[in-house]
Parts: structure tokens; sequence; C-alpha cells
């Protein structure tokens, strides 16, 4: 993973990546309504994909400088280089739970490896915001770039909590927090559109 990507520049082909990723799972999705795959195969591939995403998203931090504030701090790209290597480890650890362990462990391990990979870089940023004269001081500048990216995360890591919702109390919860997934998704779509479009322009 580099860093020396323009941050307003790295935000198309991220978008790419996730729209790659966004139309794979709907593929899933279909094969697995209409039988072309089996059920579970089906779901296996949709559910690897979330864990890609989040490989991809771990990938582009560093590049995207998302944890850089406002102010001029030592030690944000450690964070964003630390963010990143953590997303892509517990994207390639959710990938492998999929395709390799049953799909009620999966169930059951996946959204937790995933909400540990947000943990940690969550302490990681708490530790560096106290040494640095506390976490106010060091909040993310907000660019659009980095709002829709953060709304991504936060997007992904409500799939994770209805894995896990899904696997404990049933499809209803699940469902319902599915619905929210849904509205948040669409929240962040102009902000994406606003970020592709300076992204594009000198």
């Amino acid at each position: 993973m580099t860093q020396a990507v323009e941050p307003r520049r790295a935000i198309i082909p991220l978008a790419v990546g996730v729209c790659t990723i966004v139309g794979a799972m709907l593929a899933f999705g279909i094969t697995k309504k209409t039988g072309i795959l089996d059920p579970d195969l089906a779901r296996r591939g949709a559910a690897a994909m979330l864990g890609l995403m989040l490989v991809v998203m771990g990938n582009y931090t560093p590049k995207l400088r998302l944890f850089q504030p406002a102010g001029e701090h030592t030690g944000a790209s450690a964070v964003d280089r630390f963010a990143g290597w953590t997303f892509v480890v517990a994207g390639l650890a959710f990938v492998a739970i999929w395709l390799f362990a049953p799909i009620d462990k999966a169930m059951l391990a996946s959204p937790m490896i995933g909400v540990a990979g947000f943990l940690v870089v969550l302490a990681r940023w708490l530790a560096w915001g106290e040494r640095a004269g506390g976490t106010a001081s060091v909040l993310p500048r907000p660019t659009p770039v980095r709002t829709a990216v953060f709304i991504l995360l936060v997007s992904l890591l409500w799939t994770f909590a209805i894995f896990f919702a899904d696997t404990i109390w049933g499809d209803r919860v699940a469902q319902w927090m599915a619905m929210g997934l849904i509205i948040v998704i669409a929240a962040v779509a102009p902000f994406i559109a606003v970020a592709m479009r300076r992204a594009s322009n000198p």
C-alpha cells in the first residue's frame, strides 16, 4: 500500500472497485434466486465480496489520508497506514472464513472479525489522539472524499452487525437493520457524486 496518491485522484479507482464488488454481490444474489448457483455457494460468494470490499477500503485508506486532521500533527500518516493494513488483514480473514468455514460458523465468526478490525483502528486513533493532546484536536478534516469513505466504512460495519443479528435474533431484526443500511447508502450517494466530480476537475 503506497501513500503518494493525491486523495481526490484516488477516489475514482476506489469508487470503481466498490461498484464492481457491489455488482458482483448482486450477481451472486441473482444466481441464488434463479438457481444458477447452489444457494450456499452463492451465499458464500456474496459474503466474501464484503470482505473483499474491506480489503479495497483498507488499501485506499493511506492514499486518501483518511485520518489527516485540519492542523499539522505528526503521526497521522502512521495511523492511516495502520488502519489500512488492519482493514486489509481483517478483510482477508473475513474472506477466508466464508470460503472455508461451515456457513453457520462463518455467520458468527466473520462479523466478529470485521468489527474487531474497526475497534482496533478506533483504539489506535484514540491512543494517538491522547498523545497529541486530545482526540478533539486530531479529528479528521472533513472533505467530500473523506466523508463519503467514512460513511461507506460505517455502512460496511453495519453490514457486519446485520450478519451477527441474523445469527442471533433471526431474519426479522436483520431485515430492519438492512433497511437502515439502505437509507445510509442513499445518504452517501450525493457525497460520492460530489467527490467524484471534484476529483475529475484538475
